[in-house]
This record gives C-alpha cells, sequence and structure tokens, in this order.
C-alpha cells in the first residue's frame, strides 16, 4: 500500500512516456476519424434543427393561410346565409301575396255567383207570384181567361215589376 502513496520516478516517466505515446499515436490514427464523425454528426444536427425550423415555420404560414380561409369561409357562409334569409322572406311575401290574391278572387267569383243565383231565385219568384196573382185573379173574377191574355196579363206584369211601377217584396 506504500507502493501506491509515494510513487517513485522511473514509474513517473513510464507512465508519462507511455502516455504521450498513446496520445501521439491516437492523433495520427483514431482522432481524424473521431473527429470528423463528431464534426459531421454536428453538421447534421444542425441540418435537421435548421430543417425543423423551417419545416415549423411553414406549418406556422399553412396554419395562418388555413386560418385566413376558414375565416373568409366563414365569412362567406354568413352572407350566403344572410341572402338565402332575404330571398326566402321576398318569396314568402309572394307566395302570402299571390294566395291573398287569390282568395280575394274567390271571394269575388263566389259573391258572383251568389249574386247570379239571388237573381234567378227573385225572376223564379216573380213568375210563380205571377202565375199565383193570375191563378187568384181567375178565381176572384170567376170567368174562364184566354191563355193569351194570361200571357199578356204575365207579360205587363213583368214590366210593370220591371219598370218599379210595381214595388217588389222585400
Amino acid at each position: 500500500m506504500e507502493a501506491l502513496i509515494k510513487p517513485e520516478t522511473g514509474l513517473i516517466f513510464w507512465t508519462v512516456f507511455i502516455f504521450a505515446i498513446l496520445v501521439f499515436f491516437l492523433s495520427k490514427t483514431a482522432w481524424k476519424p473521431l473527429l470528423d464523425a463528431v464534426n459531421a454528426r454536428e453538421e447534421r444536427i444542425k441540418q435537421d434543427l435548421e430543417s425543423a425550423k423551417k419545416a415549423r415555420d411553414e406549418a406556422e404560414a399553412a396554419k395562418v393561410e388555413i386560418e385566413r380561409k376558414l375565416s373568409e369561409l366563414s365569412a362567406e357562409i354568413s352572407l350566403r346565409l344572410e341572402k338565402s334569409s332575404r330571398e326566402a322572406a321576398i318569396e314568402r311575401d309572394r307566395i302570402l301575396e299571390k294566395a291573398s290574391e287569390q282568395a280575394s278572387i274567390l271571394l269575388e267569383n263566389a259573391r258572383k255567383e251568389i249574386e247570379a243565383q239571388r237573381a234567378q231565385a227573385e225572376i223564379q219568384l216573380e213568375k210563380k207570384v205571377m202565375d199565383i196573382a193570375l191563378l187568384v185573379s181567375q178565381k176572384a173574377l170567376g170567368a174562364v181567361v184566354d191563355r193569351k191574355i194570361d200571357a199578356q196579363l204575365s207579360q205587363q206584369l213583368a214590366k210593370e215589376l220591371a219598370s218599379g211601377k210595381i214595388k217588389k217584396a222585400g
């Protein structure tokens, strides 16, 4: 144990000498390939970092472009929805107006038809009233009136009703 604590000069000389030879030998043979490998690895790492940075920048640019396109699409969608809503409202109003016009036409046609039927019913009622009046007059007079005279009296009564000399009931 004492030999390790007290170094001898011969041992120190040979250790330093062998170490120097080893360093000289390694520097001539192994250090250059090791340094080249380390430098190549360092260069690859730099290139990988640069390509990663470039890829990240491209991804950021793509992200910004996508966000811009999304905002444009969102705005376009909003405009189209608004336009569709306006067109739908216009179409709804047009359909309602058309339905209202058709309803008015149907009501007017129904009024005209009712008026025509009422007028026809009045004419039929007038004819019945004339027939009844003739029958009553025949019975009241007790005489047989000729058919020609009946027709003349019917026509005269109709003319008087039409001219307003005899007031209509109702």
